[in-house]
């Protein structure tokens, strides 16, 4: 298996997404996956959450804090390049909060 890579269950349906990176927040606690739909211009973030066992689950970012921290560290991750750019990861992170 690709470690890039992660399937998800979205509206019943596998989907599958590339990680673009992972972040350990130490003021939260919590570990950040921020990934990409394989099929769409479209990124989304989670909170991975280990359990005793190595594995783990995913759950929802909660506050508007945590989804602001990770605007930020996806801003630096793809870099600036125009301001259009920017606009457009922040609406597609912003469609996640919906």
């Amino acid at each position: 298996m690709d470690e890039n890579k992660l399937t998800i269950i979205l509206d019943g349906e596998e989907v599958m997404c590339d990680i673009l990176f992972t972040h350990f927040s130490e003021q939260y606690e919590k570990n950040y996956v921020v990934f990409q739909f394989s099929d769409r211009d479209e990124i989304s973030a989670a909170v991975f959450v280990e359990t005793e066992n190595g594995e783990g689950f995913f759950e929802d970012v909660q506050t508007e804090e945590e989804w602001e921290m990770l605007d930020e560290l996806l801003e630096n991750y793809l870099g600036d390049d125009s301001e259009e750019d920017d606009q457009d990861d922040d609406d597609a992170l912003d469609d996640e909060r919906a």
